[in-house]
């Protein structure tokens, strides 16, 4: 795992319970995730910790074998066996072109209600773009169900309410 904020430390977590060990590579001394992520990171006897260091070069053929991986307090280079390698140094919702047209947190997540509508009356959204903690393919998928579901209601209603115009 690269990376030291919350999103990493919490993957790392979530990747002990498919992994028998889990590294994670820090550029810097210190973590910049919540005080509570770096607890569950450091006491889980999988994880394991590379500070003050970053990636340099991947090596492998059809799979990932290998990375070397640079001190940047020493300038020492290690090769590092792995079966696989996830980078979760920050995200940045590709939202722009919704700015002004439905409501943007302050990060640029589209900010939902439990319905997955938005702040535009007839638009939902889903997925790691909206307002939620955990990002995740199954949470994606579970907003898209919930988002579909809304939305065809929204339809459904909206036809009724437009029947009931035309018989008064």
């Amino acid at each position: 795992m690269v990376g030291g904020g919350n999103s990493a430390l919490e993957e790392a977590v979530s990747l002990t319970k498919y992994a028998s060990k889990v590294t994670i590579v820090h550029q810097f001394d210190k973590f910049q995730a919540f005080e509570h992520a770096i607890e569950e990171a450091k006491a889980n006897p999988k994880i394991h910790f590379v500070m003050e260091s970053t990636i340099i070069a991947f090596h492998g053929m059809d799979n990932l074998e290998s990375v070397d991986i640079k001190n940047l307090v020493s300038g020492e280079t290690k090769k590092f066996k792995t079966d696989g390698t996830f980078i979760f140094i920050g995200y940045i919702p590709n939202t722009n072109f919704l700015k002004d047209r439905v409501e943007l947190n302050k990060w640029g997540e589209i900010v939902v209600k439990s319905d997955m509508s938005t702040s535009v009356e007839g638009v939902y959204a889903a997925g790691d773009s909206t307002t939620k903690r955990f990002r995740q393919v199954t949470t994606a998928v579970g907003d898209g169900t919930v988002a579909a579901l809304a939305a065809s209601n929204y339809l459904y209603e909206l036809k009724v309410k437009q029947k009931q115009l035309i018989t008064v």
